[in-house]
């Protein structure tokens, strides 16, 4: 009976050391090779990877705005948008490298990680070729090692250039039970590149976005923030109902018989920057609604009514400043504040709506 009782305690010890070597010596090795790179943080629904186009024709000019510039302002305004607990990401190809291997994760999916992603997002510089193949089978080979579907953005001015098929590679990300989405924002593409990348988006089960100018762009990235979870669109829309520019008080005072004098007081608050400029826009007043709908919402209304222009920028996040101006006192005119954030590539953050200057 002792011996059999020492069996026993015997066979408790033998299991007791396997299981503390498998503890502390197989689960250690078997994560030593795991790249630190794709390394997954904590998983979160609705992560956003980012396949960047900053190959060499990034350079050019998509009206007056270089199309890098344009891709780096709607990816920063897309990624504010989300909530924080959204994990983003990117990756890019070109970026100072020439040939057709230069796709690199630049930033890992991580929540929380905005001032980092802002970073190596406007650190892109354009160069080399265009290889979305190769870019797609990065990406998927990253988020495979992830349990929830991520959505992939591919922002790019062009088709496939090395000889790679990316519509092949989203079929072997299917064929593998990876659970994506990949939405395509072509930048002045050509007719015949826009039916290819049209294709890709649908071979995706994505959606693609023509960008032809400034407002397309804005417009497509409202768009796609449309079809985030209702929470996360009500929480961005409750912080939009309060202006982060406002007219505060309009005085006149004639001065001359054929001039008035206008003090316009205003306010702003940009909580995301120290760094912007107050906009006035003087404008013929207009009885007639604009019919024109893909102006930029947040920039000031009818540009073709702007008479003249006047600025004041600030290197705080929240302050009071005022404009004076002149005007004829028979010339009938509204007027109009944009905020823009000029912290890295400016752009248009608010509008304070129009007011009438014969009140």
């Amino acid at each position: 009976m002792f011996s059999s009782i020492f069996s026993i305690n015997s066979r408790k010890k033998i299991f007791k050391y396997l299981y503390v070597f498998f503890l502390f010596v197989w689960i250690p090795s078997s994560y030593q090779y795991s790249s630190p790179e794709l390394a997954v943080p904590g998983q979160n629904e609705n992560a956003k990877l980012f396949i960047l186009d900053a190959s060499g024709s990034m350079n050019e000019y998509l009206g007056i705005y270089q199309k890098v510039h344009l891709a780096k302002k709607y990816v920063r305004h897309f990624v504010d948008k989300l909530s924080e607990e959204t994990e983003v990401g990117f990756i890019a190809y070109g970026n100072r490298l020439p040939g057709c291997q230069s796709s690199r994760l630049y930033q890992p999916l991580e929540k929380g990680n905005r001032p980092q992603f802002q970073n190596k997002l406007f650190g892109l510089t354009p160069s080399g070729a265009t290889p979305l193949a190769e870019s797609i089978r990065i990406a998927g080979d990253y988020i495979q090692r992830r349990k929830n579907a991520t959505d992939l953005i591919l922002v790019t001015d062009g088709i496939e250039s090395c000889y790679g098929n990316p519509e092949k590679e989203l079929q072997v990300l299917q064929q593998k039970g990876i659970r994506f989405k990949m939405h395509v924002f072509g930048l002045g593409l050509k007719p015949d590149e826009r039916q290819i990348m049209q294709t890709l988006a649908k071979a995706g089960n994505g959606k693609y976005y023509n960008v032809a100018e400034d407002s397309d762009f804005y417009l497509a990235i409202e768009d796609l923030l449309k079809q985030e979870t209702p929470p996360k669109r009500t929480q961005i829309e409750t912080s939009k109902r309060k202006s982060k520019i406002e007219i505060l008080s309009v005085t006149k005072n004639q001065t001359d018989p054929e001039e008035n004098v206008y003090k316009v007081k205003f306010r702003f608050e940009n909580p995301d920057s120290d760094r912007q400029c107050v906009i006035l826009n003087l404008k013929r007043k207009s009885s007639e609604l604009s019919k024109t709908q893909t102006w930029n919402p947040q920039r000031a209304a009818d540009p073709e009514r702007v008479l003249r222009t006047e600025q004041i920028c600030f290197e705080n996040k929240t302050g009071e400043g005022e404009f004076q101006i002149s005007a004829p006192i028979h010339l009938p005119l509204n007027l109009e504040l944009e905020l823009w954030d000029t912290k890295n590539i400016p752009f248009s953050i608010d509008k304070s709506g129009e007011r009438d200057l014969t009140e």
